[in-house]
């Protein structure tokens, strides 16, 4: 799943596949598998993630934004779900507006992510969160509720890399462990790592010093 730029008619969700995942091949003639005004509130649709769940189905999370609005102006996430990727159910959350008492001064809500967490049976999603101007971007979770519609609660911190700015986070799980891939800005720019040896769910921070993938 993935958008091609930064024009309304880009920020849209595609599709491509690879038998090998170094040479793809785009589905649809390249063009938008759903209709990003009718699943986002913004009227375009960011950074997509797929996921083929532990029952079969397909969830998908996508920044709910429009960059000509400027890179503070989105507030929430899209949720979807499909059984055959062709048909989704999708909804709109809105991080301000859902949870106020913690995240009402908001503007930067990036990047969702899913992963399974088998230890209690959810979907946790996780994202980059900004409370505002004076504030930089950590990556925070929440647990979807059983519908994948909405998220349980408010989102909690996973990771605050020493006050960088930390977007666009990748958790891939390997022997035991999870590895954070992340991307600073505005600091020691490039994708960098952490690793935790519990699960997600257990920690607050996934892990204290970072090293720079080379």
């Amino acid at each position: 799943a993935y958008f091609t730029g930064n024009s309304i008619s880009q920020e849209a969700i595609r599709f491509a596949l690879s038998d090998n995942g170094l040479v793809y091949k785009a589905l649809n003639s390249d063009q938008p598998i759903i209709s990003s005004a009718a699943i986002s509130s913004t009227g375009g649709v960011r950074d997509p993630h797929i996921l083929r769940g532990n029952d079969g189905l397909y969830y998908m999370v996508a920044t709910d934004m429009v960059s000509a609005n400027g890179w503070s102006s989105n507030r929430g996430i899209v949720l979807l779900k499909s059984s055959d990727l062709i048909n989704w159910q999708s909804s709109k959350i809105n991080i301000t507006t859902t949870f106020p008492a913690e995240f009402a001064n908001a503007d930067r809500v990036w990047a969702p992510q899913t992963i399974y967490d088998a230890t209690v049976g959810k979907y946790m999603i996780y994202m980059s969160i900004r409370k505002g101007s004076s504030d930089y971007d950590k990556i925070y979770y929440a647990y979807a509720n059983s519908s994948f519609t909405a998220l349980e609660a408010a989102p909690q911190l996973l990771f605050d890399n020493s006050g960088l700015s930390t977007i666009d986070g990748d958790i891939i799980e390997k022997d035991g462990q999870y590895h954070l891939f992340f991307k600073t800005e505005g600091n020691g720019n490039g994708i960098k790592k952490a690793v935790s040896l519990g699960f997600i769910s257990s920690i607050g921070s996934i892990c204290a010093g970072p090293q720079e993938i080379k």
